[in-house]
């Protein structure tokens, strides 16, 4: 009785193992119920998927129409200020040279510029003459431009006619309220220029205008009369402009 008792228990020990251990393959009805569930979800997540793709597009495009907006608004923007301060500073010019600001400075180099040319010894220079005496009269007389530096390590002083091109009269004026007057300038072969020198001589004054410029912050931007705000007036193609 033991003996069979074993063997029983044994066999249904194995019938367990194997029903256990076999895999319960579903029917044909069951997958295909899970494949079109599955299929159904699919489709719902990939339509989800293009709605949301195609809204971060929109949000994107909304996004870029939104900072070129902004960057036109700017431009506008600093392009108004910009004139504003132009209109500006150009009404205090002339309220200046009128006299009506309550400040009298006489004949000035109002600014001065240097430009360099296609020639690293030829520079092309603008002098902005300026008188703002209250009822002023018509000034005329020279200006004297020489160039100081060094040549063969030793301080050197250029006239007009060393530094101009050719036979160059030098430059003169004649006006009431400002000039501007242009040209060029030659440096001789080894010559390093480190200062610029104008001399204002008007006729029938004994008393001389003298300033004093250094070359290098003449060649990195144009130089303005530091006690006015006011802006040098327009260039224009002509040699020297006249405001008799």
């Amino acid at each position: 009785m033991i003996v069979l008792t074993i063997l029983v228990v044994s066999f249904l020990m194995i019938i367990v193992y194997q029903l256990a251990s076999s895999r319960i393959e579903p029917d044909a009805e069951e997958l295909e119920a899970q494949v079109a569930f599955l299929g159904k979800e699919l489709a719902t997540l990939s339509g989800s998927y293009e709605r949301k793709q195609a809204r971060l597009a929109v949000v994107a495009r909304e996004a870029e129409v939104f900072r070129e907006a902004n960057r036109l608004l700017g431009s506008k923007e600093s392009a108004h200020q910009s004139e504003l301060n132009r209109m500006q500073a150009e009404l205090d010019f002339y309220r200046r040279l009128a006299g009506t600001s309550g400040t009298q400075t006489g004949l000035a180099v109002y600014a001065v510029e240097l430009v360099a040319t296609d020639s690293d010894r030829v520079f092309q220079f603008l002098l902005t003459l300026t008188q703002n005496i209250r009822r002023a009269p018509v000034i005329s007389g020279r200006a004297r431009i020489n160039v100081e530096g060094t040549l063969d390590d030793l301080p050197v002083t250029l006239n007009w006619s060393q530094v101009s091109e050719g036979s160059t009269p030098e430059p003169s004026f004649r006006f009431k309220y400002f000039q501007q007057i242009e040209g060029y300038l030659a440096m001789p072969h080894m010559f390093s220029p480190t200062r610029l020198r104008v001399i204002l001589e008007v006729e029938g004054r004994d008393k001389l205008v003298l300033h004093a410029f250094n070359w290098a912050d003449l060649v990195a931007g144009p130089w303005e009369y530091k006690e006015s705000r006011f802006p040098a007036p327009k260039r224009r193609k002509a040699a020297a402009l006249d405001s008799t």
